[in-house]
């Protein structure tokens, strides 16, 4: 009875303390104000909802990770990064609510959780780049939010709260969904033109010269640039595209089939060059995980067709898109030779550094904590370059070396450990995206930037619970057989 009473009082406690923030956070701004006390109502049963159940706090991160980008240009929030932090600690607390109460929470996941193990790795070595010489705490604190506490507290909330293939095929679902909301958008940007916001944006930080090209618009969505939203739409195109083959019911199939073809679609009016290296090695790497000869043969015949088609022909090049994407196989491109010099100057500035510059101390993100710095003045243009410059050579050693660990022991799973063809298939799906992903990001930071940088380390935990989906399929199958 007592217990029951305390744990009432707390939630309340909790919703309040939350409640509260939220104002006075609002308070800064009259319009915001206005706008969080109209929808309190729906805040509240949202509050507590995930003190109920963190299970929701992991959904609406989910959520907001996909929107905060697009929400940002119509209603300005300031640092991003905010609003993940708010709903980590809500939910955080939401867990320390539960474990204490009902103890239903299975710690005992984490016990051997190798994902874990190697992000502690990284944790700890970004957390010492505090003592870099030349390192800026402002800076490396906004920085290690990103490359350490959300990929850390992410992998432990999947892991704890998204454990059951259902849940895996949920986030598949709303995946698909806001990839159609993004392509809905982007037709929308190309048929009626860009809106107030968008043109606002366009015009600060010189973006209108990325983005407003004389060979044609590249087109953004309601992502962070074109970039991002290209290697965006080519990720979902590979995982949609491969995920389609694992169910057995045809109407999902053939809607995964859809999202997979407007997410190529979206891919190409984006102008993001760098993007075509998602497909291109996400199916080449899943001719390896299919292990049928004549998957393999057809998947490798339509990837050396598209290389093929991109790099030694002319067809089609009245396209600005199929155009602009052909530039990625030239060597004597001008971005490209512009990107080699910059890293040529990076090169000889780092000779003397194996601990790189300093969090958060690379590109132009980098210059309100370290102005007139060569490492902040210059363009990055890469995720890995911005990791080689942040934490030197052996960072970025480290770096790249958990991320193959992620591919290798992901292809171990699929190629030998999963019996189910239905879970095989859609690990390598999202395995396959994510590499891709991954390469891409060699040409652009895309990494880490909204919506994919949580969504890479939710599929990092998916593809690690990989033999706990098999044998959940496996009691299915078996319970399904005896009941026949």
């Amino acid at each position: 009875m007592y217990k029951g009473a305390i744990e009432k009082w707390l939630i309340g406690g909790f919703l309040i303390v939350c409640l509260y923030a939220i104002a006075m956070f609002a308070a800064k701004d009259s319009v915001a104000t206005s706008l969080l006390f109209s929808l309190s109502p729906f805040i509240v049963i949202l509050f507590l909802s995930i003190a109920s159940n963190p299970f929701w706090g992991l959904v609406v991160i989910f959520i907001l990770n996909y929107f905060i980008m697009g929400i940002s240009r119509y209603w300005p929030i300031g640092n991003l990064g905010i609003s993940t932090d708010v709903m980590i600690a809500i939910t955080l607390i939401a867990f320390i609510l539960r474990s204490a109460f009902k103890e239903n929470i299975e710690w005992h996941r984490l016990k051997n959780n190798l994902l874990l193990k190697s992000l502690l790795i990284w944790l700890v070595y970004c957390v010492a780049e505090v003592l870099n010489p030349s390192a800026v705490t402002a800076a490396w604190l906004s920085a290690i939010r990103q490359y350490t506490i959300y990929p850390i507290f992410i992998v432990i909330f999947t892991t704890l709260l998204f454990n059951k293939l259902k849940h895996l095929n949920m986030v598949l679902f709303l995946w698909s969904v806001f990839t159609l909301l993004a392509v809905v958008k982007v037709i929308i940007q190309i048929r009626f033109g860009f809106d107030s916001a968008e043109h606002r944006w366009l015009n600060e930080y010189t973006n209108a010269n990325t983005h407003l090209l004389i060979t044609g618009i590249r087109y953004f969505s309601f992502f962070t640039d074109a970039g991002c939203f290209g290697a965006s739409m080519g990720y979902s195109m590979v995982v949609f595209g491969i995920a389609a083959f694992a169910d057995k019911n045809i109407f999902l199939r053939l809607y995964y089939l859809f999202v997979a073809g407007a997410a190529t679609y979206a891919m190409f009016v984006s102008g993001t060059r760098g993007a075509i290296a998602v497909p291109l090695v996400g199916f080449a790497l899943y001719t390896i995980c299919t292990k049928n000869a004549r998957s393999i043969l057809t998947i490798s015949s339509l990837i050396l067709g598209a290389y093929l088609f991109l790099a030694y022909t002319t067809i089609g090049s009245s396209n600005a898109s199929i155009t602009r994407m052909r530039t990625a196989f030239d060597k004597n491109d001008a971005s490209l030779m512009v990107r080699q010099h910059n890293r040529a100057k990076l090169a000889t500035y780092m000779k003397d550094k194996p601990f790189g510059e300093g969090l958060g101390l690379s590109g132009s993100e980098g210059e309100e904590y370290a102005p007139g710095r060569l490492t902040t003045s210059i363009p990055n243009d890469s995720w890995f370059v911005k990791i080689w410059v942040e934490t030197g050579p052996i960072g970025v050693t480290i770096h790249v070396s958990l991320l193959l660990f992620f591919v290798g022991y992901g292809l171990y799973l699929i190629l030998f450990k999963i019996k189910s063809k239905e879970v095989r298939t859609l690990l390598a799906a999202i395995l396959c995206g994510e590499a891709g992903l991954i390469v891409s990001a060699w040409g652009n930071p895309v990494f880490l930037q909204y919506p994919n940088g949580i969504l890479n380390y939710m599929i990092q935990a998916f593809v690690f619970m990989g033999l706990q989906f098999d044998k959940e399929m496996e009691k299915t199958n078996s319970l399904e057989e005896h009941e026949v």
